[in-house]
């Protein structure tokens, strides 16, 4: 079986065409794990030949594709904000619109004169929480529900920062073992409603777990809750630095728990961070 890696992805993209918005770049990432190349040297290299070992390894991972499975699962990997995060079914993937959380809280972060701490609640993969270190010196404490997502964030920890033997990492349900108080606190909690879930939780989104993606009935519960809560764990100064999803502008405006700073609109216009501060 002799076929050029153009023609590799030329026939990987016609088999996951119908069930993939960008079938080209998923065939090339999925590709480019294989060969051990970057996808631009899949472009320089597209005339080259393929030995069979690595076509038949590339066609059992589009088969995953096919079924729906997202790239991130298949290779392992997503890329956010500076670094290449470990991720798998244990975990929700890093979405583009969780940098603009990230951005935020590092313009927040620099302004500070002593070594910031702060805290990462909801953390997954510690995408969010690990970002923020890779710009700003700070303490920083990762804290999850879930151990089986904080054996990904230990995982992501140690290769990120494997110098760094201060970052925390705590099982917590919300704030329930949380002790200390601290500058900044970022969240990025479920927040789809049960009509998001049947109506969006669909394909590839089945494959992510339904804890990351379920934020109560009306979406907006978790989030009402770390609001209330949140004020006990901030310093005098502190900022509640928090994800939104559809719902959650429109609540955010009217609750009293804290005051609100700031909203940060996401590529799309949404209203998807919202800083707030705690009543003096």
């Amino acid at each position: 079986m002799n076929l050029k890696i153009e023609d590799v992805l030329s026939k990987a993209v016609l088999s996951i065409n119908n069930i993939s918005d960008t079938p080209r770049l998923d065939a090339e990432i999925i590709l480019a794990l294989v060969l051990r190349l970057s996808r631009f040297d899949l472009f320089t290299r597209r005339h080259e030949f393929i030995n069979e070992i690595d076509i038949l390894k590339f066609e059992e991972l589009v088969k995953r594709r096919m079924n729906s499975e997202p790239v991130a699962y298949i290779t392992g990997e997503k890329a956010f904000f500076e670094d290449v995060f470990k991720v798998d079914k244990r975990v929700l993937i890093p979405r583009s619109e969780t940098e603009f959380l990230v951005m935020k809280a590092i313009d927040y972060l620099k302004k500070y004169k002593n070594r910031p701490s702060v805290l990462d609640i909801c953390t997954g993969s510690g995408c969010a929480g690990l970002s923020i270190l890779r710009v700003v010196d700070c303490d920083i404490t990762l804290s999850d529900i879930s151990n089986d997502a904080l054996d990904v964030v230990k995982i992501n920890a140690r290769r990120l920062f494997p110098e760094n033997e201060s970052i925390k990492i705590i099982n917590s349900d919300l704030f329930q073992n949380i002790e200390e108080k601290y500058d900044v606190i970022t969240a990025n909690p479920p927040y789809l409603s049960e009509n998001d879930m049947k109506n969006f939780v669909k394909g590839s989104l089945e494959f992510e777990p339904v804890s990351a993606f379920y934020g109560g009935r009306l979406g907006i519960e978790l989030t009402r809750k770390i609001i209330r809560d949140a004020k006990d764990f901030l310093k005098s100064d502190g900022l509640l630095m928090i994800e939104l999803g559809y719902e959650g502008s429109a609540f955010i405006k009217d609750q009293k728990e804290m005051k609100l700073i700031e909203l940060v609109k996401d590529y799309n216009g949404i209203d998807r961070v919202a800083v707030l501060s705690p009543y003096k």
